[in-house]
């Protein structure tokens, strides 16, 4: 669950550094200019919370959870589909059960690939967490048969000047949104936001 703090103000003055020279007196290639919202999220690392929240563990994401169930759900109809093949071959019961036991365990095993193929896609980019500050936040909503659903969309700023827009799939009226200004730790994988713990700096 994302843990929303009051939007806090960002100032984003800039501070130029010079550029360190190399070992033959020549100037060496300029780094990235120091912002202040760069040194504000820095900040976040000395804080006393910023160890608990990196060591935080986020829930399954949807995808990966999906997946999860369709392994689960594969391995037992084949299991059972085999067992009743089985049975019915070793007691030379009529083809037609068998023929049901035998597209049983099919659409099992069936299930358990597609399961496999998207655990293996959902996990294809690492988990990562990153400091990160919320600038904006969009959302889509989406009308189905039984119920609407909304994708939000959190534009974050890192630490060292990079930036990005992440998708965070709603999770019900209970769920706290993050709010413009928030900072904290973000976890993500790929361009999905999983989680995010806030620590105000």
């Amino acid at each position: 669950m994302l843990e929303a703090l009051p939007a806090a103000e960002t100032t984003m003055s800039e501070t130029t550094t010079t550029p360190p020279k190399s070992p033959e007196g020549t100037p060496a290639a300029p780094t990235r200019k120091q912002t202040a919202l760069m040194k504000r999220l820095a900040r976040m690392k000395d804080h006393k919370d910023f160890e608990k929240a990196m060591a935080h563990t986020p829930p399954t994401e949807e995808a990966l959870e999906r997946a999860t169930t369709k392994v689960r759900r594969g391995g037992i109809i084949a299991l059972i589909g085999g067992v009743l093949a089985i049975l019915n071959i070793s007691r030379g019961i009529a083809w037609f059960p068998l023929i049901l036991a035998l597209a049983a365990a099919g659409f099992g095993i069936k299930l358990l690939l597609e399961g496999l193929a998207g655990r293996k896609d959902a996990l294809k980019d690492p988990l990562v967490r990153r400091v990160a500050l919320v600038a904006d936040r969009r959302s889509e909503t989406s009308l189905g048969w039984v119920e609407g659903r909304t994708i939000y969309f959190f534009q974050l700023e890192f630490d060292d000047g990079t930036n990005g827009e992440f998708r965070y799939p709603g999770r019900g009226v209970s769920d706290d949104l993050l709010v413009k200004g928030n900072t904290g730790v973000a976890f993500l994988r790929g361009q999905t936001l999983i989680a995010w713990k806030n620590i105000k700096v």
